[in-house]
Formats: structure tokens, sequence, C-alpha cells
């Protein structure tokens, strides 16, 4: 079991809203419970062993729940005084919110889980707005604080949850490194962002994935090999990482643009003749 999993006596001991008032006056992550309200957009995080997507249970309840079930004092985004309305959704665990697992659904169908481990949790290509990879060898990782968009020559989508995802990834050479589509990036230092652009499914892709501190998913990989994580380092400047373009049939190289514009001056020139002698 890996719930509270060498969190120590204050997480066995202490209620669940001293557990995150301490952490977060320390600047620490409050996982495994969490503060997100669960609503539209969605937004996810990762499981504290990067096993799954996940979401915060932190929902507004349609009654103020009972003194000791109120665990926050504040909450982003939610009216002051309302608070007592927050908890989690499950009741047996003291309305303590926290992350978990869960199943995306389709008219009450079950479509999808999200433990990254498991191959048939794949987006269909046509949904799959984050380049996603699940199955053996894939952890999940956080995103940024903007949603991923899509473009294509004509039209651009945002999609209505973000905030982590499942990505195969690889530890060598001292680094760990996320693998995205085709494309490789390589983590420098914890909280690194890598802006992500690239072109799969006929859209251009972009968005953003945050790297982890390299001893999590390749801490042990590295001591079995005699080897260890390398020292925190500037990352190389963006445009040294991939960064596919946008080309649309118009204009799909500079020649062909001074071919199009050449025949556009021609044909205006023509107009303007015809257009004097006719006049």
């Amino acid at each position: 079991l890996s719930w509270g999993k060498g969190l120590g006596c204050n997480f066995v001991m202490n209620s669940c809203k001293e557990w995150i008032q301490a952490n977060n006056g320390r600047g620490r992550s409050i996982h495994p419970f969490c503060s997100k309200v669960k609503q539209d957009p969605l937004q996810t995080e990762c499981t504290d062993d990067r096993n799954s997507v996940a979401l915060c249970n932190l929902i507004r309840h349609d009654y103020e729940l009972p003194k000791k079930y109120q665990n926050f004092d504040s909450i982003n985004h939610v009216k002051s005084g309302e608070e007592g309305y927050y908890g989690g959704s499950v009741s047996l665990a003291d309305h303590c919110p926290y992350i978990q697992e869960f199943t995306w659904r389709s008219k009450n169908v079950i479509v999808r889980g999200s433990h990254c481990r498991f191959v048939e949790n794949n987006p269909k290509p046509e949904k799959n707005f984050a380049l996603e990879s699940y199955g053996i060898g894939s952890k999940c990782f956080d995103h940024s604080d903007f949603m991923w968009e899509e473009r294509s020559c004509h039209q651009t989508r945002e999609w209505q949850h973000w905030g982590s995802g499942c990505y195969k990834y690889e530890c060598s050479d001292g680094r760990l490194h996320i693998l995205v589509a085709n494309y490789t990036y390589t983590c420098f230092y914890p909280g690194q962002t890598l802006s992500i652009r690239i072109n799969a499914n006929d859209w251009l892709h972009r968005g953003a994935i945050i790297c982890p501190p390299c001893h999590e998913l390749c801490g042990e990989v590295f001591a079995e090999r005699g080897e260890e994580c390398r020292m925190r380092e500037e990352a190389p400047p963006a445009n040294k990482y991939p960064r596919d373009t946008l080309t649309c049939a118009a204009c799909a190289s500079a020649a062909f643009c001074r071919i199009l514009l050449f025949v556009a001056i021609i044909a205006a020139f023509s107009w303007r003749r015809t257009h004097v002698f006719i006049g």
C-alpha cells in the first residue's frame, strides 16, 4: 500500500487539515491530500507514485459540513465564507479531499481509465490533444497551468481538461528524458518547463510539461548502474529543443510564396491596363 508511505508520524496522527496547513506553510506539497475543486474545466494531477493521472475529489456539497469536517480556511477561487460547503466527496474519509484515479466516461459508459501502465487507456488519436502514451514504462507528468492547444490551417481548439498526462521516459547520461510523440525532451532541473510544439494527426499540438526531480523516476535505475542523477544545470535555449511549425498549403515554401506574389502583381497590372483601355 503506497498511501502515506514514508510521510511520517505527523501524517498518521494529525488531521488532514493540520497536514494541509503545515505543508502549505512550508511551501511543500500537500499530497496525498489536495485543494483543487473538482469542476469544469477538469484539471488533473498525478498520484504521488506517478502511476496514474488523478483528480482531486474536493467538491461543493449542498449543505454546510459539520465543523470537524471543514478542512479549509480558504480555497482558491471560492468566495470567502463558503469554505464550509467544500470537502472531499468520500464521507468515510471524514471529507478529507485526496487525489484518486478515475475513469473517463461518455454517456455513462466507461471509455478508458487513468492508470499509465495500461495501453488500453490511450486516448483515440483524434482526441489525444496532449500526445500522451500509456503502457508499460509510462509515468504521469504534470502539465503547466495553461490549456493545451491544437492548431490547423483553418481552426484552433483548446481542450477543456488538462493538468497532467502519461508519457514514456528514459534515464540516461545522468538525466531524465521525457518522450513525447517521436521527440525526446531532456530535463536539466526539477520544475523546468518543457515547451511542446509537435505536428501530429494533422494538428500542431502546443503545450508544456513540467520536469519532476530526476531522483523520483531515475534514482533507483541509476543506483543499479552505479550512477546517479547529475547536478542541476542551466537548460539549453528553447530553440535547441524540437519545435515544429504549422505549414499551410497556401504558402508551403518561400519560393512558392514569391511565385504567388509575382502572379498577383502581373494579374493586377493586366487588370489595370484593361481597365484603362476600356475607360
